[in-house]
């Protein structure tokens, strides 16, 4: 019988594979890697003994501090979405090909496309959304951008509309320069909103392409419960359990750090 390999041996592996150098960085409560040449660090988390999220929101601010980007990965993020955690850190590293938004065609895209798309390429998968929009090179999808339905927010002023840009991904490997502001302006000028706002999950992003883009950060959101089924490996919110799934389903309570909420003010669209 061969040696069983854990998560994180195989993490280190895989990376080590495409030819980057790892580094364990010495830590009594986490386990830490850091990417030699690059200032990123990835600490990983193991389901069986979860620190707090108080604890790694600490642990992000004191790398934040230090310049180093710190990525909160979860055990069962890797197990269950490995080839799109490769894909997002060689985005962060800056080692995924280049192509210029320029080159691309802009198109609409059904439901059942973006789902296609975004379950292959974002890390957190796709979600029902009310517009769809991607751009292709030699007719291959290589971004995808969902937006909400416009909602009025009255609060905010009569007759203010707002939308949320709900996912944003680019095909894996790739960067599409320019993508994320060609398909934003593109719903801008169709649908004319006040303002679009946006989360970045904070396990993953520090908000850097939404300030790019022109987007004002608003605010931190607190870190979420989240219900993880054993079985599955699916991630649940409490609130969209029913009591019979709750009393049926092997879970276990883990967390996230938290969103970093962004707003783009349009005023004059």
């Amino acid at each position: 019988m061969g040696i069983k390999v854990s998560w994180q041996q195989d993490f280190v592996a895989v990376f080590s594979a495409l030819g980057f150098e790892l580094e364990a960085v010495a830590s009594a409560d986490f386990t830490l890697f850091s990417f030699k040449g690059y200032p990123l660090l990835v600490n990983l988390i193991a389901l069986d003994a979860p620190p707090a999220a108080g604890t790694l929101i600490v642990l992000q601010e004191r790398y934040d501090w230090e310049g180093l980007y710190c990525v909160q990965l979860w055990e069962d993020i890797w197990l269950q979405r490995s080839a799109q955690v490769v894909g997002r850190i060689s985005s962060i590293l800056g080692k995924n090909q280049r192509i210029h938004a320029r080159k691309t065609k802009l198109i609409s895209l059904s439901q059942d496309e973006a789902d296609l798309f975004l379950n292959v390429n974002h890390l957190q998968g796709s979600v029902k959304a009310r517009y769809k929009y991607a751009l292709t090179e030699n007719g291959q999808l290589v971004a995808v951008a969902t937006f909400s339905n416009l909602r009025l927010m009255r609060e905010r002023a009569e007759g203010h509309r707002s939308a949320e840009l709900i996912r944003f991904a680019a095909l894996s490997g790739y960067t599409v320069v320019g993508g994320f502001t060609k398909i934003l302006q593109h719903f801008i000028s169709l649908h004319h909103p006040d303002d679009i706002m946006s989360y970045a999950d904070r396990d993953w992003s520090l908000g850097h392409a939404y300030v790019h883009s022109g987007f004002k950060f608003v605010e931190t959101t607190p870190p979420l419960e989240i219900w993880l089924d054993q079985r599955t490996m699916q991630r649940h919110f409490p609130h969209r359990l029913s009591v019979e799934d709750k009393a049926q389903g092997n879970y276990t309570m883990i967390h996230n750090t938290g969103n970093l909420k962004y707003r783009l003010y349009l005023p004059h669209v």
